[in-house]
């Protein structure tokens, strides 16, 4: 029940998207007016979920000025999961072994959905950079011979969940995905965009 319409803060500024980041452009983001867009991701509802919730998970559509082609469309679905680590879920109280610690919790979280969706594919570990985590991580599965990347996460940046009004000791790991990579992959889906007779409509065709 979360509204695709955010502002502009909820959309970047509470996920510390600096003000020059390229996603910030009119030619990225669908500006309806000066306070308010069409969320580019569900990450810019995690501020107000966070401040109720511990665990949860987000998934809806979200809009970018992408280029029509068979892979990409202004309109996909993106999921978005988080999970919140109080002191007492760890054994060792140094925070650095608890940084360790939630970001291995995320990386099996992760490889245990990807080996049941797809199978004892082979997996690999990229380093990667995101203004709302860290540290940051790309999953990427060897997929027909191809090394295809899957989705993004890390741990949560603590700026964010101090401003969520949680504990200073509380850690918490952060992971988006784009729902249609993933069925395109699954379900062998390719993008078709017909323009015959004005028809502009959306197609998925199997493979």
């Amino acid at each position: 029940q979360l509204s695709p319409i955010v502002t502009i803060e909820e959309n970047f500024d509470s996920v510390l998207v600096p003000p020059n980041h390229v996603s910030r452009k009119k030619s990225d983001t669908y500006y309806l007016n000066k306070k308010q867009v069409l969320r580019t991701h569900t990450t810019a509802h995690e501020m107000e979920l966070l401040a109720g919730h511990d665990e949860f998970i987000t998934s809806g559509d979200v809009y970018r000025r992408d280029e029509i082609d068979q892979y990409h469309y202004p309109v996909f679905h993106q999921m978005e999961a988080v999970r919140v680590f109080q002191p007492e879920h760890f054994a060792v109280p140094q925070h650095d072994v608890q940084m360790v610690q939630t970001a291995n919790d995320l990386k099996l979280t992760l490889e245990g959905l990807v080996k049941h969706l797809f199978g004892a594919v082979e997996m690999r570990w990229i380093d990667a950079y995101f203004p709302f985590t860290f540290p940051s991580f790309e999953l990427e599965i060897l997929y027909e011979g191809k090394w295809l990347e899957m989705l993004g996460c890390g741990v949560l940046h603590p700026t964010i969940l101090k401003n969520a009004g949680k504990k200073p000791d509380e850690i918490a790991w952060a992971a988006g995905l784009g729902l249609e990579r993933f069925a395109m992959k699954l379900f062998d889906i390719r993008l078709s965009y017909p323009n015959m007779l004005g028809d502009c409509s959306l197609y998925f065709l199997l493979g």
